[in-house]
């Protein structure tokens, strides 16, 4: 009885209030802000050369018979190491680069028997870069496809000399991709011809051939060359192309797709010599062993050197100890198709494709099997600090199995092939990778090719900072943490993500996504400080799930607070489902599909929402709200620019739809709520400094610098 009673009374406040909203509006306030506020980068300082007595200095113009002091340098990095190999002293040592560019043909690999306590870095205010490529020049005029273009001899005698990365200066040059804009659609993704697993044949089912509309398929010069992507939810699949029919539009390839191919995914072809036309791209004809390259405005073919990648992976680390760079340029390394390792050819001898196959089956998720061109393995006190890491093919950095207590600080990832920081390792509790920092970076352009890739990703790992970090413009979510789907012992905890500016991700060609997306319990994990907008998914017949916070499969324990979500495609905040979360002093604007979004209902608290702002405009505070005892919303304020405090929760803003505000009250939700404009300054140009006077301030919600919208970092 006193349920029923407690549920009139609140049903009858809450029609007082939205008729007093309508006839008896509240005197404007006039409200009053706070200075503003920016974030701030940590800079870092060059410092002061100091030679020590054990240092070395090396020069692009030195000479490994030299001694290595400033005036007799030594020529190459092998050498530094092998002469500290021999050194008794454990003191500390700094290996000096002088400016220039040197090349890594061969991957440098550091181990138990090179001397720790070293820094390499490079000499105050001169630029030191470690390249992965060589130089390309001797061009002659041509025509191709009937543009004007460069050509030159490159010799392909084998499938090492067959490069897929080309740059000019700190450009990643396109190779010649078709359709130019936009992307085709699968016609038939013949299911009968794929393999399906038994776990999950909706969404993990292997195809080797589909059919494109054939008005989409060219006659194709060299179809070997080709690859095609095809997206689908939040994988793509990069598969290299074994036949084309030009008349049926039949295509086969040499690897199976890691997800199920749908009639109208999206799909394009890479690497097409018919499509070659736009300035600045390029084609290598292994036919021929030609490079053809269409020139851009000022080059000429004497003065156009291009540098083609010729190594993948640059440095290793295993069981090495204390070791560091600083203000080193990691560049312009290349790709390959991956031999996936998670599943591995998936069809039997039998089936009639199988002799196709060259490739595994690659993780759907996350560019998880990508290598690094950095990799630490089982080692301590590896860091980068004021490093570069750009043209980066793969992933562009690794820390994996047992690795401790490193550092990544102050440094730059931009035209990221894959993943820009991968903290990983083995599934045990608790876990052994543990206090991997990455702070004061930024990271841009990650996942150019492999787009599922993630800013910074972390599975099986603990006590790890992410701060303080800007991260933008990639195909899929920022930051990543945890690797467990579920409720069960999960390695990954007492992460912190805080502070971070995240933003332009998605761009409409992946689903499934968030800002900062987080799997499985990890009960001492905080996701604070970040302000994040931007987030968009695909618009296609597929396409779902573009959020800004999304806590996913199991996530539990864990606090959300004093965040800036806002502009994201879907919801601003979404949990899949979880335990126990804490979500508050937020600060959620403007989704397009909503603010608010619980996907399942369980029979213990899935959170606790108190003291956040969710506003939109004319959109629903909730989307699909099933029934009471999902969670827990207390003391938020709610608000609709278009219909003010009267806000609406249901599966769509049609009439017929949507719940206002009364009938979710007396449903038992928004207790102690406010249906107040909360005062932002600016609103409608994203500034969400907080008036010192807003309503809000009722509720117990705390006003925290950088609420405004900072816009950059760097």
């Amino acid at each position: 009885m006193n349920i029923i009673i407690t549920k009139i009374v609140a049903f009858f406040t809450s029609l007082i209030t939205m008729l007093s909203a309508v006839f008896c509006p509240p005197k404007p306030i006039i409200p009053e802000f706070p200075e503003a506020t920016e974030r701030v980068q940590t800079a870092f300082d060059e410092g002061e050369f100091v030679m020590g007595d054990n240092d070395l200095v090396i020069s692009p113009d030195g000479d490994d018979s030299n001694p290595g002091t400033v005036d007799l340098p030594l020529k190459t990095f092998e050498k530094a190491k092998e002469i500290l190999k021999e050194t008794a002293s454990d003191e500390a040592v700094t290996v000096w680069f002088r400016e220039g560019t040197y090349c890594i043909d061969e991957k440098i690999n550091f181990n138990a028997d090179d001397r720790s306590n070293v820094l390499y870095r490079s000499y105050p205010d001169e630029k030191v870069e470690f390249s992965g490529s060589k130089a390309i020049s001797g061009w002659s005029e041509t025509e191709i496809n009937g543009v004007k273009a460069f050509v030159t001899d490159v010799p392909v005698e084998s499938e090492d000399d067959y490069f897929r990365s080309l740059f000019k200066g700190d450009k990643r040059l396109s190779r010649s991709n078709y359709p130019k804009e936009g992307t085709f659609k699968i016609a038939d993704p013949l299911t009968s011809e794929a393999i399906a697993p038994e776990n999950d044949a909706s969404f993990f089912t292997h195809s080797v051939a589909f059919k494109a509309h054939a008005s989409d398929v060219l006659d194709f010069a060299n179809p070997e060359d080709i690859d095609i992507k095809i997206m689908h939810f939040w994988c793509d699949d990069l598969l290299p192309v074994h036949y084309v029919d030009a008349n049926t539009g039949r295509i086969e390839t040499e690897k199976a797709s890691a997800m199920t191919v749908r009639v109208d995914d999206n799909y394009i072809f890479e690497n097409v010599k018919e499509a070659l036309s736009l300035p600045g791209e390029w084609y290598l004809d292994r036919t021929e062993q030609k490079l053809y390259y269409i020139p851009e405005e000022g080059d000429t073919v004497d003065n156009t050197t291009l540098y083609a990648g010729v190594t993948e992976e640059l440095i290793t680390f295993t069981n090495a100890e204390n070791i560091a760079f600083q203000g080193i340029d990691f560049i312009n390394t290349d790709w390959n198709h991956v031999d996936g390792i998670h599943t591995g050819n998936p069809f039997p001898a039998s089936h009639p494709l199988y002799g196709n196959i060259k490739y595994g089956t690659d993780h759907p998720q996350a560019a998880f099997e990508i290598p690094p061109a950095i990799y630490i393995s089982a080692s301590s006190e590896i860091n980068f600090t004021d490093c570069r890491f750009e043209n980066i093919s793969y992933t562009a950095i690794k820390f994996d199995k047992a690795s401790t207590d490193c550092l990544i600080k102050t440094c730059m990832f931009n035209e990221i092939g894959a993943n820009a920081v991968f903290i990983h390792g083995d599934f045990v509790v608790p876990a052994s990778t543990k206090n991997i920092d990455v702070i004061d970076c930024h990271i841009s352009k990650y996942g150019r090719i492999f787009n599922n890739a993630i800013g910074i990703l972390l599975t099986h790992a603990i006590d790890c900072d992410l701060t303080n970090n800007e991260i933008h413009d990639g195909w899929y979510t920022c930051v990543s943490v945890g690797w467990n789907w579920g409720y069960s012992d999960n390695p990954t905890n007492n992460i912190r993500i805080c502070d971070n500016l995240i933003y332009n991700i998605g761009n409409g060609w992946l689903s499934d996504m968030g800002g900062i997306y987080t799997l499985g319990i990890h009960p001492d994990t905080v996701i604070s400080g970040n302000e994040i907008y931007n987030v968009g998914c695909d618009e296609g017949a597929y396409g779902y799930g573009g959020w800004g916070i999304y806590l996913d499969e199991g996530s539990s324990g864990i606090v959300v607070e004093k965040n800036l979500v806002y502009d994201c495609s879907s919801e601003t905040f979404h949990q899949h489902y979880g335990k126990d979360n804490v979500i508050r002093n937020n600060i959620f604007a403007f989704g397009g599909e909503g603010a608010f979004l619980i996907t399942r209902k369980e029979e213990h608290n899935s959170l606790t929402a108190t003291n956040n702002i969710f506003v939109v405009d004319d959109a629903l505070i909730h989307p699909f709200v099933p029934d009471k005892g999902q969670f827990v919303d207390n003391n938020n304020l709610y608000w609709d620019y278009k219909n003010g405090g009267n806000v609406y929760s249901g599966y769509s803003m049609d009439f017929f739809e949507r719940k206002s505000m009364v009938i979710m009250t007396a449903k038992g939700y928004y207790n102690n709520a406010i249906f107040a404009d909360p005062l932002f300054k600016d609103a409608e140009n994203r500034d969400f400094t907080l008036a010192l006077n807003s309503p809000v301030l009722e509720t117990g919600f705390e006003a925290w610098e950088n609420n405004a919208g900072t816009k950059t970092l760097f």
